[in-house]
């Protein structure tokens, strides 16, 4: 999706959590990263489905299956990630959830998602789309992630668009402007998001 990363350009990979590949889901997540085109990244999407990972295996120091590791190694490129999952009884699909837990494994090695960017998209028929999305972005932040504001989008299929609704289908851009804006702050800034450790007992 998109032209060619060009030097210096801030970069967003889109992660489609849903088993289908097209459908509202992933709709939602192109939404997202149009709008982060049009703000100066490049961006990519891919699919968990095309991955044929394992369930996490619990070892925390122990690496996850190949194409596992194959999905990380994509990560590594990114600056920003927007995570898109469908609600499946009123939590995420379970391949964001194989693919969370797998995540422990760069928390273990020093916390290598620290300070890279995320957002979350969750597309739902009937409810929990706050409750999964919600969920997921907690675990990011306690892995070291941070987040923009109005980060967490969902979209109900089954409610009518009308003035009170109409930010399910137009605050996907807003996500879209902010990732890119507080990937370029970080950039900028540099902050230090963890432990001093030197001075730390």
């Amino acid at each position: 999706m998109g032209a060619p990363m060009v030097k210096n350009q801030i970069s967003i990979l889109g992660i489609n959590g849903s088993p289908r590949k097209s459908g509202g889901t992933v709709n939602m997540l192109k939404e997202v990263l149009g709008e982060a085109q049009k703000s100066g990244a490049h961006t990519k999407l891919i699919n968990l489905a095309d991955y044929k990972m394992r369930p996490y295996h619990g070892d925390y120091d122990r690496k996850p299956d190949a194409e596992t590791m194959k999905i990380f190694k994509e990560m590594s490129r990114f600056e920003g990630y927007v995570f898109a999952t469908p609600v499946h009884w009123l939590a995420s699909s379970s391949l964001m959830k194989i693919f969370i837990d797998n995540l422990t494994y760069l928390e273990s090695q020093n916390f290598k998602l620290e300070g890279k960017i995320f957002g979350v998209v969750a597309h739902c028929w009937e409810d929990g789309g706050f409750q999964a999305a919600a969920q997921v972005a907690s675990i990011l932040d306690h892995m070291g992630l941070i987040s923009p504001p109005y980060s967490i989008m969902l979209r109900n299929k089954n409610i009518k668009r009308s003035a009170d609704t109409k930010w399910m289908w137009t605050d996907t851009k807003l996500l879209g402007k902010n990732v890119v804006l507080l990937c370029d702050i970080v950039r900028r800034n540099k902050p230090n998001w963890g432990y001093d450790y030197e001075k730390t007992d």
